[in-house]
């Protein structure tokens, strides 16, 4: 298997193409979303705080809000058809940041 390539249930992300598919079809990220997804894929079920995911992203103490943070987990979440509650893909842990849940390709 590629390692450039990292597959989960319904979920193909390309990391030298920088292109991610969604059962099959392709997924338009922005630079940030891709980064964002990319970061929680490699680490599958840590949980991130939104401090964490700011200063990753940004590369340093980040100015935004934390809400900056949500809306992008929310444009994400929306992007990849990860809409249901718990999200499937990208799990909310309450009061403590998100986790990547989705399954490895292949896993029972």
């Amino acid at each position: 298997v590629d390692a450039a390539v990292l597959q989960f249930d319904g979920l193909r992300i390309d990391t030298a193409r920088r292109e991610v598919q969604r059962q099959g079809q392709p997924v338009e990220l922005t630079g940030t979303e891709f980064e964002l997804l990319l970061m929680l894929a490699r680490e599958p079920n840590k949980v991130w705080s939104r401090d964490d995911i700011l200063n990753r992203l940004r590369g340093r103490e980040a100015d935004l809000h934390t809400r900056a943070v949500d809306i992008l987990v929310s444009r994400l979440r929306a992007k990849l058809g990860d809409t249901s509650r718990p999200g499937r893909i990208i799990h909310t842990v309450w009061g403590r940041g998100y986790r990547f849940t989705a399954r490895p390709a292949g896993s029972p």
